[in-house]
């Protein structure tokens, strides 16, 4: 069964700054950027608890060959996500932002 993959506005703003900060270093690699998203994205839609639970009922899954990873919670109206993050950050201010950002 594939789930719905909904995008929150925060988690669209996160993606986008990755996206701009990818292409100011390299043209292309924005690019590249949001094709790995995608491809995450599609296998998330047929396997929701793919990743590794982060704190609960937050999942994280990182973005090959990144640093980053995508935040998620899955629903039953499909799956959530909720921020994309360097995984470098610290994880305690992190948590405290994604709280604001629950579905």
């Amino acid at each position: 069964m594939k789930h719905e993959i909904v995008w929150t506005w925060a988690a669209e703003a996160d993606l986008q700054r990755f996206f701009s900060e990818a292409e100011d270093i390299q043209e292309g690699r924005g690019v590249e950027l949001l094709t790995q998203v995608e491809t995450a994205t599609a296998l998330l839609a047929q396997y929701p608890r793919m990743a590794c639970s982060w704190r609960f009922p937050v999942r994280r899954l990182m973005i090959r060959r990144r640093k980053l990873a995508l935040f998620y919670v899955p629903e039953s109206r499909g799956i959530v996500i909720i921020g994309v993050a360097d995984i470098r950050r610290d994880p305690d201010k992190w948590w405290d932002e994604l709280l604001n950002r629950m579905p």
